[in-house]
């Protein structure tokens, strides 16, 4: 059959999962979806284009089949640092590693069909990307909104391939999470307090990817993460007897020393950062979560002092801002930098001086 050809062969080009499933939502899948966006209640980071999200014939009305791809990147690799860098941001950027394998996907596709008309995604368009992989037989979207696999568990990235040829389709998966409740009873800020739905506003990882200076209620709920949170995924069962280390491109090759990211220059990014996910947002969100977490961790260090001060000569104000505010908080000796505290001008600052005295 052609799409057990089709599997072997990705399977070869290293894919862990594939699934074929048609161009139409199921709509069970896309009610949680549809309540949030009558709501008012998505991120700002979900693509705006709504109609294309709930129906792909509108996105591409060519397209016949849905090709979804799943890629591990569990790591058996313990992080045992200060601060918490997510699973997923720890390698190399996955976007650039699944456009890689989907080009070769589609290379194999274009030898299998003559004249083949095709798009594909990685997390960068109007697709409801778990719900067609679930419909692809991927996986179930558990209470914690993730897609979870019997055999890889969660930490999964996807991509979808959409083609203009009509190929049979897989059955889609079975929800498999019970009476299971443990990602919600781990979740630190009870974001999933709902299951199937999670308050993005009090969700570490989205708290982690805010510009800005937060509000201090925001700042407590992200705890000691730099960026991300893996609560939710470290709690859930079938995460636990899963295969690691499958793909050298996800190999940890960073981790959330906070002394080391503070030391940083942020217009000069460490080679080790350039090519994962984390380098697109730049240094100087990251630096202020490890600001933060030294707020939240709360533990007095000479190392973190001298980072701190350091970082009050930093060309940012909020950068400045969470600095003196992490030197106050650790209950710091104020007359030791009261010469930067004297030509500090930022108004934010100032009031935090103010009521630091």
């Amino acid at each position: 059959m052609v799409n057990n050809d089709i599997k072997a062969k990705f399977n070869k080009l290293g894919f862990d999962l594939i699934g074929f499933t048609r161009p139409k939502l199921n709509k069970e899948l896309s009610k949680n979806f549809k309540n949030r966006y009558n709501k008012d209640d998505l991120p700002p980071f979900v693509h705006h284009n709504v109609e294309r999200i709930l129906d792909p014939k509108k996105e591409a009305p060519w397209v016949n089949t849905i090709i979804v791809v799943g890629l591990s990147y569990a790591s058996s690799t313990i992080q045992n640092t200060d601060g918490f860098i997510s699973r997923y941001a720890r390698g190399n950027d996955y976007h650039k590693v699944m456009e890689e394998k989907i080009i070769k996907g589609i290379e194999v596709l274009k030898k299998e069909f003559k004249a083949l008309k095709y798009s594909y995604y990685i997390d960068n368009g109007p697709v409801l990307e778990k719900a067609l992989a679930q419909q692809a037989g991927l996986g179930w979207i558990g209470k914690n909104t993730l897609l979870i696999n019997e055999k890889y568990g969660s930490y999964i990235f996807l991509g979808e391939i959409f083609i203009d040829k009509k190929l049979s389709i897989d059955n889609p998966a079975t929800n498999k999470c019970g009476n299971c409740t443990l990602c919600r009873d781990n979740c630190p800020t009870d974001s999933l307090e709902t299951p199937y739905y999670l308050n993005y506003r009090t969700c570490r990882s989205y708290l982690t990817q805010e510009k800005g200076i937060l509000e201090q209620s925001k700042e407590q709920l992200i705890g000691n993460c730099i960026w991300g949170c893996d609560n939710c995924q470290e709690a859930c069962p079938f995460n636990e007897e899963i295969p690691k280390d499958l793909h050298t491109e996800f190999e940890p090759k960073i981790t959330g020393n906070i002394v080391d990211i503070l030391n940083y220059k942020r217009k000069d990014f460490p080679k080790r950062w350039l090519n994962t996910a984390l380098s697109w947002r730049g240094m100087r969100v990251i630096q202020r979560n490890a600001l933060i977490s030294l707020i939240n961790f709360d533990v007095k260090k000479e190392n973190y002092k001298q980072v701190i001060i350091k970082k009050m000569n930093d060309n940012s104000p909020i950068l400045r801002y969470y600095a003196y505010k992490a030197y106050i908080s650790l209950g710091y000796d104020l007359s030791q930098i009261q010469d930067k505290i004297n030509k500090e001008d930022e108004i934010n600052i100032k009031k935090l001086l103010e009521g630091s005295g």
